[in-house]
């Protein structure tokens, strides 16, 4: 089954962030990956994220569905790209089946470690980004011109900040994010169920609005792999608030990796009956991925799956 069928279906569906590398060797990123399998409904592959240089995302993309046979979220951002470098990837990436694309802004390239040679372009934003892929998806140019030999059919995500909902400007930006059609929104960290319910109400609200069916919504999860990470997310990402019960746990425990995992699958269970999915962002913690996904998954409650585990 697709994943695009998956994001339609009412069970859980999950996904799992891998970077690609930064060079032309893939082995040790199918190996990240491929043990995954199993878990996972797809590979979300980042394009260069905080701006740091890896290799290509729709190459990742297209080198695992084609390797392994698990099915990629290709994240695409605007910050490097023009309209028309934009459209010929879509259309590339569209006819070397990669069938799901997430649409970003994309870091600022000052963050990154190209710097100083590399010049930022975002002609588009993912609003503008967004109204792309929907035209192409029906068939059309960024120019209104059809296009004669085909267009595109992307399963087209966008990403959420749940601790901003409280922002006007972001509330507007997410409406208009909302009437474009998406099918699913993946979310910056979760840590609390207050924070997962106020945001399906703000969805539930703009749609209704709308007239428009609500997006699946991934909850990502961050595992804090230890406590001088945990205290660094809970610095600088807003909203944010890890307990520092689990902390001091973390501080104190000679093995950290296995807390962490642990804390991620009680949160799992909790967030369940509120979450479409979520989305595993295991920073640092790759190859300890498989084993945070069994705990997180295979005696969750209120997990529902299309596929045995």
């Amino acid at each position: 089954m697709s994943f695009a069928r998956k994001i339609a279906s009412k069970t859980h569906t999950i996904t799992v962030e891998i970077s690609p590398p930064k060079g032309t060797d893939v082995s040790l990123f199918l190996n990240h990956v491929r043990p995954l399998k199993e878990w996972v409904d797809a590979i979300n592959v980042p394009d260069c994220q905080r701006s740091i240089l890896k290799m290509s995302s729709l190459a990742a993309s297209k080198i695992i569905q084609d390797e392994l046979g698990v099915e990629a979220v290709w994240q695409l951002t605007g910050r490097d790209r023009n309209a028309i470098a934009l459209q010929a990837d879509l259309l590339g990436a569209w006819a070397l089946g990669i069938q799901t694309v997430l649409a970003l802004t994309g870091d600022p390239v000052q963050v990154g470690d190209q710097a100083e040679v590399a010049k930022q372009v975002s002609h588009l934003d993912s609003l503008r980004l967004l109204e792309l892929i929907r035209s192409m998806n029906e068939g059309r140019d960024a120019t209104g011109k059809e296009f004669k030999r085909g267009g595109t059919q992307f399963c087209t995500g966008s990403a959420l900040n749940p601790h901003r909902m409280s922002r006007e400007a972001q509330i507007h930006r997410l409406q208009y994010k909302l009437g474009l059609g998406l099918h699913f929104l993946q979310s910056q960290p979760i840590y609390d169920l207050q924070t997962l319910i106020d945001v399906n109400e703000v969805l539930q609200s703009l749609c209704d609005k709308l007239n428009c069916h609500v997006p699946k919504l991934l909850v990502g999860i961050i595992p804090p792999k230890s406590a001088e990470f945990a205290r660094f997310m809970n610095q600088k990402i807003l909203g944010i608030s890890i307990p520092n019960s689990f902390i001091d746990l973390l501080e104190r425990s000679d093995n950290p990796i296995r807390e962490s995992i642990a804390f991620c699958a009680d949160l799992v269970e909790e967030l369940a009956p509120y979450a479409g999915g979520f989305h595993f962002m295991p920073v640092g913690m790759e190859k300890h991925a498989p084993t945070m996904l069994e705990a997180c998954l295979k005696n969750a409650s209120g997990i529902k799956r299309l596929k045995a585990i």
